[in-house]
C-alpha cells in the first residue's frame, strides 16, 4: 500500500506558494496559515467542494483570477512521477495486490492523472493499482485511524501481510498501531530499493 505525494510523485510546495502569490492570494501570518490549513483539511475530506474552496481563497486575493489560472497554480505542486518506482510497481502487479492511499483533493486528481499518462502511458491510477483510496472521496484522511480501518474492511487485506510506504511519520505510526508493516520513506531513498528489500526478505 502506497502513499502518493512524496513517495511516487515529487512535491514542491514552494512552487505553489509562489504561483498563488502571483495570483494575489496570500495567507500571511499565523492566523492566515491556520485558516488556510483548515480550508485545506475541509477540501481533503470532502467537506468543501472545489468550487467553494476556490471562491473562498479568492476572498484573500488582491486581484481577480480565473478558475483556470487557479487550477494551474494549485497543480504546480507536482514535479513529476518517479518513473523508476512506477516501473518497479508495474512488475509487482502480477505477484501482489497493490493499493494507493492518498490525502488528496478533487483539484489535484486530474493533474496527477494527466502526469501519469504523459510520463508512463498508463491511463490512470486505477490501471496501476488494484484499489485506489482518496481522502476527499472517503471523507476521512490519514493519520486518522478510521481511514485505515476502512481500507482494511473494504479491501479485505491482512495488515500483518501488508507493507505501507508513506513519507510522513504520523501516517506510518498510525498504520503500525493497526498492525501494518510500515516504512517511512526518507529523503533520498528510492521506492524500488525499499521494495526490493521487503520482496527479497
Amino acid at each position: 500500500m502506497f502513499d502518493l505525494g512524496g513517495v511516487l510523485i515529487g512535491l514542491d510546495v514552494s512552487r505553489t506558494v509562489k504561483e498563488l502569490e502571483a495570483l494575489g492570494i496570500r495567507m500571511d501570518g499565523e492566523a492566515g496559515q491556520v485558516e488556510f490549513m483548515s480550508l485545506l483539511m475541509d477540501l481533503e475530506t470532502g467537506r468543501m467542494e472545489a468550487r467553494d474552496f476556490l471562491d473562498t481563497l479568492s476572498g484573500f486575493s488582491t486581484k481577480p483570477f480565473t478558475a483556470g489560472q487557479f487550477e494551474q497554480a494549485w497543480g504546480s505542486i507536482f514535479t513529476g512521477f518517479d518513473m523508476d518506482a512506477i516501473q518497479f510497481i508495474r512488475k509487482l502487479k502480477d505477484r501482489y495486490r497493490l493499493l494507493l492511499l492518498s490525502n488528496t483533493n478533487a483539484l489535484h486528481v486530474p493533474v496527477f492523472e494527466r502526469l501519469l499518462k504523459e510520463q508512463s502511458g498508463i491511463p490512470g491510477m486505477h490501471q496501476l493499482f488494484d484499489k485506489v483510496y482518496y481522502s476527499h472521496l472517503l471523507r476521512m484522511r490519514k493519520p486518522d485511524r478510521e481511514i485505515y480501518e476502512h481500507v482494511i474492511r473494504d479491501s479485505g487485506i491482512d495488515p500483518a501481510e501488508t507493507l505501507f510506504i508513506d513519507d510522513l511519520k504520523e501516517n506510518t505510526d498510525a498504520a503500525r498501531e493497526l498492525g501494518f508493516r510500515v516504512h517511512q520513506l526518507k529523503e533520498g531513498e528510492k521506492v524500488e530499493e525499499v521494495l526490493t528489500t521487503y520482496v527479497m526478505a
